[in-house]
């Protein structure tokens, strides 16, 4: 067991960790990680264990306490199953009180005491004495002072309790003071809506947002308490059916294989003698059935920009811990040695930031802040701070509002995509991000230094998943994947209008980020991961501006998220300098050999466990150096032993 190492999941239904989250869940289990799941409402649903697509579920009787059970037995043995190989490894049940009126079942597994489990128990909306059904949100959004809890079976809780607003973070604070997690896994607090509707349809469980919402609540408290926040990773959930799926064919055979047993598919009795029909029947006989488990994927699409080569020339790598930036900085030039992490301001960030500017100059980094205002509406803008000259400040954040900042409906305003940004030949600093209608919107410095209007670039059914670059020329191109291709927004000189480039056609892109790189000679080279196989391909643009017709295969090591790349120089794009996060969440680099005529993509896997994605930058010595933030929340970097292609990486540094 790894103890610096802790990870916590916050998830909304008994389902929602092995849909959403796996394989990073069942990864942190095999390494041994310490792993505890809150699971916040009873799941109870319609109260009818059942093939949902069964005629005859009609004639059953509804018990919603029996199939709360059910689900709670299912999720119980597939993590058992995870963890030690048998779904019937048991388990110590027992209450414990999380805030004064508010108790829990905490269930631990006995074959791996680090491994825990608890069950709140919000009901979803089954009928109170009088009739009306309450939900969660409203909960959150001060409908309701309270919230009734739904006992199961074979529990000491047999009453019901009632369980306000604050009661549920205060609680949820109080098992983060507890478990004190370097990771935290929780759910999407703003889905998008369905693009493919004339109307607004919501694509998610109002559930999952809620959940997420209590859960940011908690932590914002949690991290004014300990020295070091967490990582907060928020997971898509009904929304990875609009995207190309990001998981290969051994990783959704194994997804698939632990929702069988969640599901009773593999059951022959239950583990804890509470139910007959132990696990999720109304999920039927097939995992693959659902469309929304192809796919693991962020709802903040993970960037591969955040280490750079600041002021003095000191590397500098950012992160967001708990919503708050933090900065990372090299003691001298290529000194290998970190100070940091150093906290940038207050309030609640998303955890994938933009970074921008001259290598060696100051950064410029823009976020989107989170707002919650009494009564649980919530405002969403950009932000973006500098540098100091000398790299050893920022100023404080100013908003750069949003596409939608005059718009009358809020949800508009939450559906913001997460920031893009590139400083052009003139120094002025182009911010984009996707809009509510799924195009992508600009806003620009001018040459005074102030910013001009919010403007949209078209663009429909895009990914939030872009990724811009400044070119040799002092433009600046935009690319954002779409349902079938990426799509290229483009400068024909410095300062000038931007223009869709109609003849870059790609195949399509996996959920989850695109990285641009110069290669030399005014061309850029694309890589992505290619949607169903998850191998990296490569698109380098022609000497005459225009795209081949097909990209090169780059092989790759499983996984998700966007790859990080380094142009090599004098060699192509199979050769380039790469990093991205492997199937089983480890760090995998492909470098060039040292002789040029020796081609090819040579991947390998070393480390631990990591979240997002990894960032690649050259250090003052000119030694390529990567780095990744690993789910102990800390920064860990490996640099070549010498500034020249072909040099390996040395051993891992952690700041």
């Amino acid at each position: 067991m790894n103890r610096n190492r802790s990870i916590l999941h916050i998830v909304a239904h008994q389902d929602d960790d092995l849909y959403f989250m796996n394989p990073d869940l069942v990864r942190s289990l095999q390494d041994g990680d310490p792993v505890a799941t809150v699971v916040l409402t009873a799941g109870e649903g319609d109260g009818i264990n059942a093939d949902t697509n069964d005629p005859e579920r009609v004639s059953l009787p509804t018990d919603y306490s029996g199939y709360s059970t059910a689900r709670g037995c299912g999720l119980r043995s597939a993590y058992a199953r995870m963890a030690t190989g048998d779904r019937n490894s048991p388990w110590q049940r027992e209450i414990t009180e999380l805030v004064p009126g508010f108790a829990v079942e905490r269930f631990t597994l006995l074959a791996h005491p680090a491994v825990r489990m608890y069950f709140c128990q919000l009901h979803m909306g089954v009928p109170t004495p009088s009739g009306v059904r309450t939900r969660m949100f409203e909960l959150w959004n001060g409908v309701h002072p309270t919230q009734a809890t739904v006992p199961v079976r074979g529990s000491a809780l047999t009453e019901p309790q009632q369980v306000s607003r604050e009661m549920i973070i205060a609680g949820l604070a109080a098992l983060l003071a507890e478990i004190r997690p370097t990771t935290v896994r929780t759910m999407d607090p703003d889905p998008e809506h369905d693009g493919g509707k004339s109307e607004f349809v919501t694509s998610d469980h109002v559930d999952h947002a809620t959940t997420a919402e209590f859960a940011i609540a908690a932590l914002a408290r949690h991290r004014e308490t300990v020295e070091r926040a967490p990582v907060v990773e928020y997971y898509r959930a009904y929304a990875n059916r609009f995207w190309g799926a990001n998981l290969d064919r051994m990783e959704l055979a194994e997804k698939a294989d632990y929702l069988a047993t969640y599901m009773g598919l593999d059951a022959t009795h239950c583990p804890q003698g509470t139910c007959q029909a132990c696990g999720d029947r109304q999920l039927g006989p097939n995992p693959y059935r659902s469309t929304h488990m192809r796919s693991t994927a962020y709802r903040y699409s993970p960037a591969t920009d955040w280490l750079r080569l600041g002021p003095g020339g000191r590397l500098n790598a950012f992160t967001v811990l708990a919503g708050r930036l933090v900065f990372f900085t090299e003691t001298g030039p290529a000194s290998g040695q970190w100070q940091g992490p150093f906290p940038l301001g207050d309030g609640w960030l998303a955890p994938t930031t933009a970074l921008a500017g001259i290598p060696g100059g100051p950064a410029h980094v823009v976020a989107q802040r989170r707002r919650t205002a009494e009564g649980g509406a919530v405002g969403i803008d950009l932000v973006y701070t500098t540098q100091n000259p000398d790299g050893g400040g920022f100023s404080g954040w100013q908003s750069l509002e949003s596409p939608e900042w005059v718009h009358a409906d809020g949800r508009r305003q939450r559906e913001l995509g997460v920031p893009m940004a590139a400083v052009d030949g003139a120094g002025l600093l182009y911010v984009f991000a996707r809009n509510f209608d799924q195009g992508i919107s600009m806003r620009r410095q001018n040459a005074q230094g102030g910013w001009e209007p919010w403007v949209s670039l078209g663009g429909g059914f895009l990914q939030d998943a872009g990724t811009a670059i400044t070119t040799e020329f002092g433009t600046v191109e935009l690319y954002v994947p779409g349902k079938s291709s990426v799509v290229r927004w483009f400068q024909k000189e410095p300062g000038a209008p931007f223009t869709r480039d109609d003849s870059l056609v790609t195949g399509p892109v996996a959920s989850g980020g695109i990285t641009a790189v110069n290669s030399g000679g005014g061309r850029t080279c694309l890589y992505f991961r290619e949607a169903g196989t998850q191998q990296v391909m490569a698109y380098r643009q022609h000497d005459t501006g225009r795209w081949p017709g097909s990209g090169a295969g780059v092989g790759g090591t499983g996984g998700t998220g966007a790859v990080a790349a380094l142009w090599a120089p004098q060699r192509g794009a199979r050769e380039a300098h790469l990093a991205h996060r492997s199937s089983r969440g480890r760090l995998s680099v492909s470098l060039p050999d040292r002789e040029k005529d020796i081609s090819g993509a040579r991947w390998r896997e070393s480390g631990e466990m990591f979240v997002q994605a990894p960032a690649l930058a050259y250090d003052a010595a000119g030694a390529v150096t990567v780095a990744v933030i690993g789910t102990d929340g800390r920064l860990h970097v490996r640099r070549q032993l010498a500034p020249e292609t072909g040099s390996p990486l040395g051993p891992a540094v952690t700041a």
